[in-house]
């Protein structure tokens, strides 16, 4: 086997040529696979010469098997000949082949595109104080309180604040549109869960009154068919309740919580609406600093990495639709779109995200970002602590290598991460 590489970029090129000895084995084995597919008088399968398979079944036939076998066996000689490592399959060309004729073919291989990182030091992420106000922690307190809201059935007219039981069905120009029917529906008027003018409408409406009014749909509502319409919907309201809120005070605090006093409970939100804020705004930094990377960071990407991050994209997405007791078809079904189309949307970001995992690549390699066998160790153990259930399976799985250099990967890659944002904040 002869080869000759060339490399332009991240597309290394191989022309693999076959000498005679290597093609005439890869004929002979081609004609003998043939010949134990089908039956050739006179001999048992696997036993005819190839003068007599070719005769038979063509000399087409021989060459495309014969190539086959040929191209599977010497691209991989080729490649680890050539030490070249591909990011995913080639495009093989057939140059020339024949009987009499052996075999070349040109391998183009994708392989991982070397980066050029811009100058990191420069990256700048200004931090943002992070500040818990009264209305944040009163907010908390007033879902907390709804929690507790017990319902009194009253006879008078409703008003905002009331639980109400209503039928409606909504009409655009006298037709029933979906989504805009139901029956027993509950509701708690002014609390926005349906559009304005329909809640608006049940204020003064007693048990047993049926009504009809117009509703004048968003020009920005999400279904495109409503979107800025009028509509008239009639309603028939069944049950008005009052909503009797529980006082806020000390021995609210004591019911729902640990804390002895109000002014505890107070001060156990505000701590962990902060620690929330604090990890959103460390996020924030960490997303900006990556961003800033991509922008400085020149590679030529090609189009089989791009392809790569767009099926682990879908993958992820399958994934979190299976969460939500959905999959992909229903979910494209239902937003009018296709998996191609899709895949176009996202183009862009999983060339931003391949991108990103090549020059964070490199910016671990630059400052020395490694991870320990005892780094490795601790976050098994954190995971079984998480995921008490999964104790022996994650044991069973983290006693692979593979396995640990996968997490030793993404450990990495969170170390990266972390160091990036303290340089780009003065931390570092």
């Amino acid at each position: 086997m002869k080869v000759e590489k060339n490399q332009i970029k991240a597309i290394v090129t191989l022309h693999i040529a076959l000498d005679a000895t290597e093609w005439a084995e890869a004929l002979k084995n081609a004609s003998a696979k043939i010949s134990e597919q089908i039956e050739v008088k006179g001999f048992r399968k696997g036993k005819a010469p190839m003068d007599v398979v070719t005769a038979q079944v063509g000399e087409t036939r021989i060459l495309s098997e014969a190539s086959e076998l040929s191209i599977n066996q010497y691209y991989y000689q080729a490649i680890v000949q050539e030490e070249v490592s591909p990011v995913g399959p080639p495009k093989i060309i057939v140059d020339e082949i024949g009987l009499n004729k052996p075999l070349k073919f040109t391998a183009e291989i994708a392989v991982m595109p070397e980066i050029e990182l811009g100058d990191y030091q420069k990256i700048k992420v200004k931090p943002e104080k992070v500040e818990i106000t009264d209305e944040q922690i009163d907010n908390v307190l007033k879902n907390l309180q709804r929690r507790e809201v017990s319902f009194k059935e009253i006879e008078r007219e409703a008003k905002p604040g009331d639980w109400v039981e209503i039928d409606f069905d909504g009409k655009l120009d006298g037709v029933s549109f979906d989504g805009g029917k139901s029956a027993n529906h509950p509701l708690i008027i002014g609390d926005g869960v349906l559009l304005p003018d329909f809640e608006e409408a049940l204020v003064g409406m007693k048990a047993g009154e049926e009504k009809t009014f117009p509703v004048n749909f968003p020009k920005d509502y999400h279904q495109a068919n409503l979107a800025g319409k009028k509509t008239e919907f009639s309603a028939k309201l069944h049950k008005v309740k009052e909503v009797q809120s529980p006082e806020l005070n000390d021995e609210f605090a004591k019911k729902i919580s640990d804390k002895p006093t109000l002014k505890e409970l107070r001060e156990d939100i505000e701590k962990v609406l902060k620690e929330n804020a604090e990890q959103k705004e460390l996020d924030r930094q960490r997303s900006e600093a990556i961003e800033q990377l991509i922008k400085i960071a020149k590679a030529d990407i090609p189009p089989q990495l791009v392809e790569q991050e767009l099926n682990a994209m879908m993958e992820d997405f399958e994934h979190q639709l299976s969460h939500q007791g959905m999959n992909v078809k229903d979910y494209m079904e239902r937003a009018k779109l296709t998996e191609e189309k899709m895949r176009e949307e996202w183009k862009e970001q999983a060339k931003k995200r391949v991108i990103a995992g090549l020059a964070l690549n490199e910016f671990k390699k630059r400052e020395g970002i490694t991870v320990t066998d005892e780094e490795i160790e601790a976050e098994i153990a954190r995971l079984k602590t998480v995921y008490p259930a999964e104790e022996g399976k994650l044991t069973e799985k983290y006693q692979s290598d593979i396995e640990k250099k996968r997490l030793a990967h993404l450990l990495s890659g969170q170390k990266a991460v972390e160091a990036l944002r303290q340089l780009a904040v003065g931390e570092l």
